[in-house]
């Protein structure tokens, strides 16, 4: 029994990293999601009063665009967070109880990184729209 424990000790720390990670990219998304969100809204409160109307509703629609990216991103890190989570739970019981078969385990953890990697593509999609609204506001774009 007590080998057992050591196991689950073993597994749980290691899960916790993983958590930890996932922790820091959610930290990560939020800082550029209030970010854009903000932009979004200051942009349209000069949209209302500005005479560069076009310019302001390209770098608004790019926005809008990088917050749907960030929107996507933060469910697919969701959905990470949710395989590992069961992915930890199973490995749990399957010490104990052994009914859960380790294939499917393994599968959990494919999907923990497909979530995790396709996140990541969303945020790299979202650096390259930030450009591209930065040089709109500056004015080095059409």
């Amino acid at each position: 029994m007590l080998h057992k424990l050591d196991g689950i000790v073993e597994l749980v720390t290691s899960s916790l990293v993983l958590f930890s990670s996932i922790g820091i990219f959610v930290l990560t998304l939020n800082a550029r999601y209030t970010h854009a969100i903000g932009r979004v809204r200051d942009i349209y409160e000069e949209l209302k009063t500005s005479s560069k109307a076009e310019k302001l509703e390209k770098e608004l629609n790019t926005m809008v665009y990088r917050c749907q990216v960030l929107k996507w991103s933060f469910g697919l890190l969701l959905c990470s967070a949710i395989s590992s989570g069961v992915f930890v739970l199973g490995s749990i019981a399957l010490r104990f109880t052994e009914q859960i078969s380790a294939e499917v385990l393994i599968l959990f953890v494919v999907f923990s990184v497909l979530f995790i990697f396709s996140s990541m593509v969303c945020l790299f999609i979202d650096v390259l729209a930030s450009l591209k609204a930065t040089m709109i506001h500056i004015e080095r774009m059409n």
